[in-house]
């Protein structure tokens, strides 16, 4: 229903913003990890967020980037993770470092953030890679610009799943890493960091 608010923020908590839109001021739940990521009081800003509805409430949650809130969305598709536990983990974690504690079966990492333990961590872990096995059937490159198919161990291999762990296409992925100015003494992380920033809004 919402992509995002654009307006004065006119209030900032650990725990919310205010965003004041149209004569309106919206409140805004956020996480206490992004409020350094976030815009200070008094700045005109665009949030991204995400309309959430329950039984008992309606809240509007608010995001750096696009990244974060497609973390946002895609970890509620896990079974037993609600808006709550959601946000925790998108304000503790960054989507790079999440996608790559999935692809590494990283339990030690998911469990360092509140209210995922050793269970909810495994959970996360093959359902999400599961979602990946899926994506990965259109695999095969959809034009010949991209490069042919790559060894499952390269670094472009690996960056690319992480990528659509994160819920990108393949092809989003692929021309990413063409865009990203990569160099080979890239590590994993860098390389997903950089096609990370080709693909912000």
């Amino acid at each position: 229903m919402y992509s995002y608010i654009k307006g004065q923020i006119i209030a900032k908590t650990p725990d919310y913003l205010v965003v004041e839109a149209g004569g309106i001021g919206y409140e805004v739940q956020i996480h206490p990890g992004m409020v350094n990521a976030l815009p200070g009081v008094g700045e005109t800003a665009k949030i991204p967020v995400e309309l959430s509805v329950r039984e008992d409430q309606m809240a509007l949650f608010g995001f750096p980037g696009e990244e974060e809130k497609n973390l946002f969305r895609l970890v509620q598709t896990v079974s037993g993770i609600g808006p709550k536990v959601a946000i925790t983990i998108t304000g503790s974690i960054s989507p790079g470092a999440f996608a790559l504690a999935i692809l590494n079966d990283d339990v030690n990492t998911l469990t360092t953030i509140r209210g995922i333990g050793k269970k909810g961590a495994q959970r996360l872990i093959l359902e999400l890679k599961d979602k990946l096995r899926q994506l990965e059937l259109d695999l095969a490159p959809a034009s010949s610009e991209f490069s042919p198919a790559l060894a499952a161990d390269s670094i472009d291999a690996q960056a690319i799943s992480a990528l659509m762990v994160l819920g990108y296409r393949n092809q989003e992925a692929r021309q990413a890493l063409q865009n990203c100015g990569r160099t080979e003494d890239d590590s994993l992380e860098t390389v997903i960091l950089k096609a990370l920033k080709t693909m912000k809004v």
